[in-house]
């Protein structure tokens, strides 16, 4: 990925007449800059992609959002203006922003170390609130927690078009003409359009008929409040309870504090199909997101339930070749009794597949006689055992070389898949004693094409 990421602090700012915010940090990460981050005074209970209107981040903006902390909340202050520059600034002939927004999301739970990954929830006012429900219908199922829009209206003005994905639709009058945003039957995730009785901008009356016809939203009408949401009597009011109602819903899967591993960013994926096997899969640096997400919930839907490890929580902290192994083992044993399964394959997906064949080698016996299958997707030339942003930015030159501890391990038991477009894995140089190599079409992301890739985890690993 071409990702770069900087963090620094800044002082409190003082948001007008509202109470001054507690110390917040500016984040610049990838196609965002400073970001201000909110942060509750307790454990989080949720976090929020907070998107500005036209005029960006705002005194105003950071009250709300400072509110929305106060009540639990992490909160990502986002100038929606300058994150559309930026992305229009990539190749290809439209947007797609959930993905970025999701790869925020990723990095900064990361960063402020919450208690859990939290599907993020969209907010925003006018311009931020209909890109809001927009990411809403364009993202994939379980992107975003769901999402609150003030003052929305059906139009985008856009230098390039969002891309059409399965819950996108709209028209355009002309090129270079506003996106009008067409109702979409269904939504993946819950959506609150809060409406002021004072909007000049919008109609009342066909946002509400716009609303009607979308599948999983709620309009609620707010007096007093005009068309950008930030002033007027019962916006924070508004807000506030309509981020209650989706926080109170929100499905976010805790390991059970009794279960041994607590401790570790563990992402469960259960299967309902009877079958003799559980995957332990180890994401990428860019935590559980993406490839990991769909190649986990399709090895489920098959059979295979997955425990993911969001490594880019995990390597914030350093860690040790043994310490990753001892974790797994943990793991490893701790859900196969839960789940009552006797074979256990392990999956690595880029840093994850770096690190994986370390851990591997230095199993304890217990764990090492339910492993079936150890499968490295995508695997470098070295290992890293923290969090770094530089292998963000480029090639990793700094961790421990990968080939000799793939030179202790078995092709009989080792699959080493990778796509015959990626320049950067290690597979094809590996002595076929030691691994299988698997190519496949595509790059480092397969191009997006993740059936394949867990067909031939499943065919080769004989699982379930």
């Amino acid at each position: 990925m071409n990702l770069t990421a900087t963090t620094f602090l800044s002082a409190a700012l003082a948001l007008g007449a509202a109470a001054p915010a507690h110390a917040q940090e500016k984040i610049s990460h990838g196609n965002f800059k400073d970001v201000s981050l909110y942060r509750p005074k307790g454990e989080a209970k949720s976090f929020v992609l907070f998107l500005s209107g036209d005029a960006g981040w705002t005194p105003a903006l950071a009250a709300q959002a400072q509110a929305l902390a106060d009540q639990g909340a992490a909160v990502a202050g986002i100038h929606t203006p300058n994150m559309l520059t930026r992305l229009g600034k990539d190749s290809g002939d439209c947007l797609l922003p959930d993905g970025d927004l999701e790869n925020l999301s990723h990095f900064l739970q990361g960063y402020a170390r919450l208690p859990a990954y939290f599907p993020p929830l969209l907010v925003g006012p006018g311009l931020g609130g209909t890109l809001a429900y927009a990411m809403l219908a364009q993202a994939p199922e379980d992107t975003f927690g769901g999402a609150i829009s003030m003052g929305f209206c059906p139009e985008l003005a856009l230098k390039k078009p969002l891309c059409k994905g399965e819950g996108v639709h709209f028209t355009q009058r002309a090129r270079g003409a506003p996106l009008v945003l067409l109702p979409t039957p269904k939504l993946r995730a819950p959506w609150v359009a809060l409406q002021g009785s004072d909007d000049t901008v919008c109609s009342p009356p066909a946002v509400q008929k716009f609303v009607s016809q979308v599948g999983g939203a709620e309009l609620v009408p707010v007096p007093g409040v005009d068309h950008a949401g930030a002033t007027g009597p019962g916006a924070l009011t508004a807000l506030l309870a309509a981020h209650q109602k989706l926080t109170k819903d929100l499905v976010v899967a805790p390991v059970a504090p009794d279960s041994g591993v607590a401790d570790l960013p563990l992402v469960p994926v259960p299967s309902t199909v009877p079958s003799d096997t559980l995957a332990v899969l180890l994401s990428g640096d860019g935590g559980w997101a993406g490839i990991d997400k769909q190649v986990a919930a399709k090895l489920a839907a098959a059979g295979v339930p997955v425990v993911g490890l969001d490594s880019l929580r995990y390597f914030w902290s350093a860690r040790t070749p043994d310490g990753l192994a001892q974790d797994l083992d943990r793991v490893m044993r701790s859900f196969a009794v839960q789940w009552k399964k006797t074979r256990v394959i392990l999956i690595g997906y880029s840093q994850g597949a770096d690190v994986l064949p370390f851990a591997v080698n230095r199993l304890p016996a217990t764990s090492s006689s339910l492993l079936a299958h150890t499968v490295l997707i995508g695997p470098g030339e070295k290992a890293s055992f923290e969090f770094r942003l530089s292998n963000w930015v480029g090639k990793n030159t700094a961790g421990l070389p990968l080939m000799p501890e793939l030179q202790k391990m078995s092709a009989a038991k080792t699959l080493c898949i990778y796509g015959t477009d990626d320049r950067d894995t290690l597979c094809p140089q590996v002595p076929t004693e030691f691994v299988t190599p698997v190519p496949l079409a595509g790059g480092h992301h397969f191009d997006g094409i993740y059936q394949k890739l867990t067909d031939q985890i499943l065919q080769r690993t004989k699982a379930p």
